[in-house]
Parts: structure tokens; C-alpha cells; sequence
């Protein structure tokens, strides 16, 4: 255990960077209220989006960009998975699905976390529930091929995942430590002690989400943090770089892996936000809400990029804004057919 511990914690010099993202979740999580009162169709539209990207995230094959189609279906049971790769999916949404439904009886131990381990490979012939049996091994990251050498000896293995949640529930308790930069030091000794032969980075988005549900940030229930990782790789690499070289340095610095992990969780609620149209400013017309997501868009986008951010706005509407903009020629397509794709032209 490095990170997660009285010591460290309590007496660490946090920048203003970090609080500020702080005092700006909190203000975001204090309108989840308003959140819940959304339409129940807009709600289970955006838990159904989530679902797919954040099980897209994780998927294993090559073959991801031609079966985003079956993907929806696998998540909605329409279809039966055929390889490996879609079992890795069903897997997945189902854990999530169980995090998300009953988070608040899950308690936080080394026995949960291998019972979760073991739930993301239950229809696999790798053994999961157990930890690591051998030492040293190395993990392969899909997105930018690196590889991460695991720290803990097979023989501590075990002991450091029991010290970290002992750690954090006793911390948990004494209401000291802010729950935020709590739970991102008990994700980074996770990650660090990388107690697993396979699925380390899995079970550490499976504990970020369970451990965010159960101190009140549901965003995740509805925006895949998964996805916003995925985008921000090099960042997470880099920190994490960093602090395995300063394992063992009492003053190591966790401020940049801190902010790291506070932005991704900004920027969810800030999706949300956008998506659910509930901010405190003056309530946006539908046609000021497409053009804005379109003017702060690098690149090529879709009508159904619109769709899965505002899902409370009409089709025919998005049809309209995307005709009368095209006539005042401000955006070209590129690409015609079913997913057409367009962009700005300036």
C-alpha cells in the first residue's frame, strides 16, 4: 500500500487546479435531483448508450468498427454472443449492470473484488476470481500497445489488496480525507498492485464505478467513464509512469494523477450536463443546443452523434437544424448514406 493511507493523504499539499475541479463536481453532483426528474425514456436512453460505449471500451477484438451494430444488440439481449469477444461484452454490461443496481449492498474487500474478477470471466476458460499466480508478469493495453509490468510479489499479492480496502473503509469512517481524492488513491494502489494475471484495467473501471455509486457520484450510470479514459490513454500512462518511480518517496507528489482522474469525472458530469440540458444558465433552444455541439466539434460528426448527446431532441429537429444549416452553408457532408458524415466549413 502506497498511496491509500492516513499519512499520505491528510497531510498532502493539493494545487488550486485540484480544488477547483473538486468544488466543480460537488456542484455538479448536487443537480443529480434535477437529473432523476428527466423523462424516464431520456434516462434509459443515455444508461443504454453508456452501457454500449463503456463495453466498447473494453472490447477485445479487431473487429470493433464493423459490429458497433451487434453491439447495441448484445447489450439489449437481442442477439446471442458468438465469439469471445462478444461473451467479453456480455461479461462486462452485466457487472456493470449489477454495480449500478445494487452498489450500495456491495462492500468494499478483497473478497468483492475477486468475486467481480470473477464475474468479468465467468464464460471463460481463463480462471478469474483468483489472483496472480506468478510474478513479474505483463499486461498489453489494446489502445497504444504499451505494456505494464505488474509491481506486487505473488506472495503479497493478496495482503496489499486486503491492506488497501482495510484502509480505505477505516478512512471512509473517519470522514477526514475528501472521498474523491480517497477513492482516487485506492483506484492508483489497485492499479499499481495489478493483482491480476488478466482484467487489471477492467476491475479498476469496475471499482472507480462501484466506488463513485456508493459515495454518491452516479455519473457514471449514465456517461461511460470508460470511453473518456480510452480518449485520454497517454495522460494515464504517463502519471503512472511517475509514481511507480517514486513508490517509496513519502513526499511523491499525487496532484497530477489526482487531476487526471478529477477531469475525467468533470468532463462526464459535463456530458451529462449538456446532454440532459438542466444547466443553471438560461435553458438553450434545441437549435442552439445542435449548433453549439457542432461549433465545439474538431472534425467530422454525425446526426446520431447529436442523438446520443441531446436524446430528448426529436429526429425531425436534428433533420431541420442540419438542412438549414447546410443551405446558410456552414456545414458540407462528406459522406452520404445511412451514417452520413459531415463538417463545418469555414
Amino acid at each position: 500500500m502506497e498511496f491509500t493511507k492516513k499519512s499520505k493523504l491528510k497531510n498532502m499539499y493539493v494545487n488550486m487546479n485540484v480544488a477547483r475541479m473538486l468544488s466543480k463536481i460537488n456542484e455538479y453532483k448536487g443537480r443529480q435531483l434535477l437529473y432523476k426528474k428527466q423523462p424516464k425514456e431520456i434516462l434509459e436512453s443515455l444508461e443504454k448508450k453508456s452501457l454500449v460505449d463503456c463495453s466498447e471500451s473494453t472490447y477485445i477484438g479487431n473487429q470493433k468498427e464493423s459490429n458497433t451494430f451487434n453491439l447495441e444488440k448484445l447489450i439489449s439481449n437481442e442477439v446471442t454472443p458468438k465469439s469471445r469477444e462478444e461473451l467479453s461484452i456480455v461479461e462486462y454490461r452485466d457487472v456493470v449492470k449489477t454495480i449500478n443496481s445494487a452498489y450500495e449492498s456491495i462492500p468494499i474487500s478483497s473478497q468483492t473484488i475477486l468475486e467481480l474478477h470473477g464475474y468479468l470471466y465467468k464464460f471463460s476458460s481463463t480462471r478469474g476470481g483468483s489472483y496472480k499466480s506468478e510474478s513479474g508478469f505483463f499486461e498489453y493495453n489494446l489502445k497504444n500497445s504499451d505494456f505494464m509490468n505488474g509491481d506486487a510479489s505473488v506472495n503479497k499479492v493478496e495482503k496489499a489488496v486486503e491492506e488497501i480496502c482495510e484502509a480505505y473503509n477505516t478512512l471512509i469512517d473517519e470522514d477526514e480525507i475528501d472521498i474523491l481524492i480517497l477513492i482516487s488513491a485506492f483506484v492508483l494502489d489497485f492499479i499499481l498492485i495489478h493483482p491480476f494475471k488478466e482484467g487489471n484495467i477492467k476491475m479498476a473501471r469496475v471499482l472507480i464505478l462501484l466506488l463513485l455509486n456508493k459515495s454518491g457520484y452516479e455519473v457514471g450510470r449514465y456517461i461511460s467513464l470508460g470511453k473518456i479514459f480510452d480518449d485520454s490513454s497517454y495522460e494515464y500512462y504517463s502519471n503512472l509512469n511517475y509514481l511507480k518511480s517514486s513508490i517509496g518517496n513519502e513526499k511523491s507528489d499525487m496532484n497530477a494523477w489526482i487531476e487526471y482522474f478529477l477531469e475525467t469525472i468533470l468532463t462526464a458530469y459535463k456530458k451529462l450536463d449538456d446532454s440532459l440540458n438542466v444547466s443553471d444558465k438560461k435553458r438553450q433552444t434545441k437549435t442552439s443546443r445542435i449548433e453549439k455541439i457542432i461549433n465545439s466539434t474538431l472534425g467530422y460528426f454525425t446526426k446520431e452523434d447529436i442523438k446520443d448527446l441531446c436524446p430528448d431532441i426529436p429526429e425531425p429537429t436534428i433533420n431541420r437544424v442540419f438542412n438549414n444549416l447546410r443551405k446558410q452553408d456552414k456545414i458540407e457532408v462528406v459522406a452520404r448514406g445511412r451514417s452520413a458524415k459531415w463538417k463545418k466549413k469555414y
